[in-house]
């Protein structure tokens, strides 16, 4: 989503909606043991690989203005992922016809999408809310049960590559990431498929909190579903609307249908499709001191409502996110970042805490009037 002067009152969005159903995931840490890795591959070779290159600037920071050059780029890795899915690859990656080695490693996670839903299944309907906002209905299916997909983050020693992947059950996905050249960092997308990290990767334990369970969908489905690597990159409205009516309706919703009619999706819009999903959506303003704001969102999301969140990303361009939880305890929220390149998953709620991320500022300040793009805070009631 980018920053432009047409972006009409933007901030929270509010879904005044739904049941609260709490779920995290968190692993516990042990030692490797060699004995237990389990072999991987990721074949990376499908044409749409690319490369993109700044030509004037030393980093892309808006794909639409910034002045670019595409190479062709596919890739072959290899390697092991462990018990405690720790994850080392070695291979090859062809830029523009060039084969260099590589060594990566990081880590594998896996993250909750959406639902299975049988065909025919009947709905099964739940209805919450209060008196103060109102009340509202849940659907889900009978039989449905949980689909995952299996997220990675590696890099190199040298931070030369750094690369977040995304793979699902038949297989299907790729990375995208950045890398230096000649001291410029440049983007890069490699499709293909890898089975064996999708099957390999181990279940994460579950614990309860304080966190309502969306599906967490990633804008880059549109790269790995063969829809541009452009398109990917400002598709975070989309998908975090997509993400929302999976949570409200039970039902997964493709990401580039609603790319194709709306492209990168702003507040009007994401509140104009919710409506068309009878999702009942609505835009209000909302303001009031830092406090007010962080305590109404905790309201909220007490009541089992997650919601459409405008923030200023770290590259200053404005960015959807689903805002689902937060901590009392240690002043955070927690967010399903549709960005799963560079997003993040956590943001705290004061700039003492985190000055280069945090609600006070790229949400809260920037939201509030102190630049010429935005004021006020934005429900969908």
């Amino acid at each position: 989503m980018q920053k432009s002067k047409t972006t009409t009152v933007i901030a929270i969005m509010l879904l005044i909606l739904v049941a609260f159903v709490p779920m995290v995931s968190a692993q516990e840490e042990t030692l490797p043991d060699s004995s237990s890795n389990k072999q991987v591959t990721i074949e990376l070779n499908q044409k749409d690989g690319v490369l993109i290159i700044p030509t004037e600037d030393k980093k892309i920071t808006d794909l639409s203005t910034t002045a670019t050059t595409e190479k062709p780029a596919v890739a072959f890795l290899s390697g092991t992922i462990d018990e405690n899915n720790l994850v080392v690859l070695n291979g090859v990656i062809t830029l523009d016809g060039k084969a260099q080695k590589v060594q990566l490693s990081g880590e594998a996670t896996q993250v909750f999408i959406g639902w299975d839903v049988p065909e025919g299944a009947k709905p099964i309907y739940s209805t919450v809310g209060d008196e103060k906002i109102g009340f509202a209905t849940i659907t889900r299916y009978e039989g449905a049960t949980k689909k995952y997909a299996t997220h990675i983050e590696v890099q190199d020693e040298s931070d030369k590559f750094s690369f977040h992947g995304e793979f699902f059950k038949d297989g299907h996905g790729g990375l995208v990431g950045t890398m230096i050249i000649d001291g410029k960092e440049c983007q890069i997308g490699l499709l293909g498929n890898s089975i064996s990290l999708y099957e390999n990767v181990s279940p994460s334990s579950s614990t309860k909190s304080a966190y309502i369970d969306v599906p967490h969908r990633s804008q880059w489905e549109l790269f790995w579903d063969l829809h541009g690597y452009a398109a990917a990159s400002t598709a975070c409205g989309d998908t975090v609307a997509a993400m929302l009516e999976e949570y409200y309706t039970g039902t997964s919703p493709d990401i580039w249908d609603i790319y194709l009619i709306y492209g990168s999706m702003g507040a009007s819009e994401a509140e104009d499709y919710l409506q068309d999903q009878s999702i009942n959506a609505d835009k209000r303003s909302h303001t009031g001191s830092l406090s007010y704001v962080i305590d109404c969102a905790q309201y909220y999301i007490d009541t089992g409502r997650p919601f459409y969140l405008i923030e200023e990303s770290n590259s200053g361009e404005l960015h959807a996110v689903v805002l689902r939880g937060y901590s009392d305890a240690y002043d955070y929220f927690v967010l399903n970042d549709p960005n799963t390149l560079s997003g993040t998953e956590q943001m705290y709620w004061y700039d003492s805490d985190d000055p280069s991320f945090n609600f006070e500022e790229n949400v809260y300040e920037n939201i509030g009037g102190e630049d010429s793009y935005s004021n006020g805070m934005v429900i969908v009631v």
